[in-house]
This record gives structure tokens, C-alpha cells and sequence, in this order.
């Protein structure tokens, strides 16, 4: 009988980092809101971009009636892996915090206004609108 069997051991992972970049564009949270033009052969390509107060989220609003394809490829938003030489990657484990969940939820923000969500329930529709088809499928002929 083998007692050693028993108590498997386990084999220990070295940790490695898992940073990854998007590179798909430069932020500067300072500007609040922007916009250009794009020139794209015979057609000129407007462009917004605002950010949302309160957030990390911006809105990017782009006039889609011309087609700029042919002079600029579309950007690829795939994550790229960052490698680290042996003591970038040492100090790197050491400095990264373990991540711990919040301790509470947090679904609520003063500045956020949500009074106007949730009412589509209470639509309702005049008097006018709902008797006007009716009176027109009477008044007009049948066609059968």
C-alpha cells in the first residue's frame, strides 16, 4: 500500500503577466468635445467626438454618406500582447495589486438624472389619434 498515492502534488504556475494594448486611438480626457473633416477624394467626411460627463464612455458621431474605404483601411481593434524582458516583468508582479470585488454595488450616481427612464409604460394616446383611423376605415369605401 502506497500512502504517497494518496496526497496528489501539485504543481505551481509561474505567474506571468497579461497586459494587452488596444491601439485604436489617443484620448486626452481634457478636451470635452471635438470635431473635423476628412477628405476623402471627391467627398469631405465630418466627424464628432464628445465626451459623456460622469463617465469613461465618449460618443462618436460620423456623416456615413461618404465612403472613405478605399483611402483608409478599417482599424483593427485586436489586442496586442505587451512583452516584458525578465525584470520588467519581476517588478511588474511585484508593483500589480490583486484585484478584490467592491465591497458594496454601487447603481447610483448623484449627478445622474433617471426620471425620464422607465415611462414608456405610461404612454398613452389621445383622444384624437385613436378615433381618426377609425373614421377614416368607415367613411372610405369597401373594396371588396
Amino acid at each position: 500500500m502506497c500512502l504517497f498515492s494518496a496526497h496528489k502534488q501539485r504543481k505551481v504556475d509561474a505567474l506571468q503577466p497579461c497586459d494587452t494594448a488596444y491601439p485604436g486611438f489617443m484620448y486626452d480626457s481634457s478636451i470635452r468635445e471635438t470635431n473635423s473633416l476628412i477628405k476623402c477624394g471627391r467627398c469631405q467626411k465630418m466627424f464628432v467626438v464628445q465626451q459623456i460627463p460622469d463617465s469613461n464612455l465618449v460618443l462618436v458621431v460620423t456623416q456615413a454618406s461618404c465612403d472613405c474605404s478605399r483611402q483608409y483601411g478599417p482599424i483593427v481593434l485586436d489586442p496586442k500582447e505587451i512583452k516584458y524582458n525578465a525584470t520588467v516583468k519581476c517588478n511588474r508582479m511585484k508593483s500589480q495589486k490583486v484585484r478584490r470585488r467592491p465591497e458594496s454595488c454601487h447603481a447610483y450616481h448623484p449627478k445622474e438624472d433617471a426620471t425620464e427612464c422607465g415611462r414608456a409604460s405610461t404612454l398613452c394616446m389621445s383622444l384624437l389619434t385613436f378615433t381618426a383611423p377609425l373614421l377614416i376605415s368607415w367613411t372610405l369605401p369597401s373594396w371588396a
